[in-house]
């Protein structure tokens, strides 16, 4: 696989204004790139629902 193979889908959404500048400052706070931080945003939101998703499922096995 190539390097770059892990980073080939993109995706392009818009933003409120308002939305953009909080996420650009949380970003500069960091001094990360904004693309970093939404990316990081993204994936532990992913990471959040497979758990989420996996204990609902536990739970309706033991029921």
């Amino acid at each position: 696989m190539n390097r770059d193979d892990r980073y080939a889908a993109r995706i392009a959404f818009r933003l409120p204004q308002k939305l953009y500048d909080k996420l650009e400052q949380w970003a500069d706070e960091e001094d990360r790139p904004l693309a970093n931080l939404v990316y990081t945003i993204v994936k532990q939101a992913l990471s959040d629902r497979e758990r989420r998703l996996s204990v609902e499922a536990i739970s309706e096995e033991m029921q």
